[in-house]
């Protein structure tokens, strides 16, 4: 099983690495996740925090609805993982630290 981080929205995005190795199998999990999909990194949580929270300030505009999911591949025999909304702005360190520490979870969020 692998963990893969996807930034879901409804329209495409630029500068984002777009989800391929992992597609079809985050495809044959069947959660209801925005089409556009791409694949995100949080190797360095502090850097890769803030360059996707300014990623995100930058391309997308007040009212827009993205999603990022944290799920593990493989496993076909999972529930939806537990959704949870804000706005970009509550986005911060501990939310970060419950993405990451948690099995799988969505997280929308309104910019």
């Amino acid at each position: 099983m692998s963990r893969v981080y996807v930034l879901a929205s409804d329209k495409p995005l630029t500068g984002m690495v777009e989800l391929n190795y992992y597609r079809r199998a985050v495809e044959e999990l069947g959660y209801p996740m925005r089409p556009c999909r791409y694949e995100f990194t949080l190797e360095n949580k502090e850097t890769d925090f803030r360059n996707l929270r300014s990623y995100l300030e930058r391309n997308f505009s007040a009212g827009e609805t993205l999603e990022l999911w944290s799920v593990w591949v493989g496993d076909v025999n999972q529930t939806c993982p537990p959704r949870f909304r804000g706005r970009l702005a509550d986005f911060d360190r501990e939310a970060l630290e419950q993405f990451l520490t948690s099995e799988e979870l969505c997280f929308t969020i309104t910019v």
